[in-house]
């Protein structure tokens, strides 16, 4: 981003401004929570307080998701420190690989499901990120169906939350 010189308003020259990590952190959480806020207004069902809804919770994610994006901005923008870079060019390519990731396991949940798209979400992840260190298939294969299993329980029954289907399985 270019700006004008401060000192002297009718100069044609420019000052490089660099964004530091924790601006674009937070400009990225301000942006999820603005997706994640913009896709619970599909839901149709209506919020009630006996009940709710599915747009409750993702709701109270977004909205926090954007306090603190804003928080970390403007504590980064306010900061004078220096910073060294902290993602090489595999730290970059695992990143958008992750989102990557992250978007197909969103469309695929809808057609498959929570119960059958999300461990295999799981695995792909831990899989991902156990890059360069040796861990068995099975035992992350077992981890990614405990995550599931535990996050499901705990919406179904204790949130009495109904979870994705799948288009394919209503």
């Amino acid at each position: 981003m270019k700006v004008w010189r401060e000192a002297n308003p009718l100069a044609k020259e420019y000052v490089v401004m660099k964004l530091k990590r924790d601006q674009i952190a937070g400009a990225l959480l301000i942006l999820l929570g603005l997706v994640v806020f913009v896709f619970i207004q599909q839901f149709s069902v209506k919020f009630s307080m006996s009940y709710p809804g599915p747009k409750f919770l993702p709701g109270v994610a977004a909205i926090g998701f954007m306090v603190c994006g804003a928080g970390i901005f403007i504590s980064s923008t306010l900061s004078k420190k220096e910073e060294k870079a902290f993602l090489f060019k595999a730290g970059w390519l695992r990143l958008i690989l992750s989102l990557v990731v992250l978007c197909i396991y969103v469309l695929v949940m809808k057609y498959l499901g929570y119960l059958i798209s999300t461990p295999i979400f799981t695995y792909v992840v831990v899989t991902l990120f156990a890059h360069g260190k040796q861990t068995k298939t099975m035992n992350r294969i077992i981890f990614s169906v405990l995550v599931s299993l535990i996050i499901y329980l705990i919406y179904a029954y204790v949130f009495k939350l109904p979870m994705p289907s799948g288009l394919l399985f209503e």
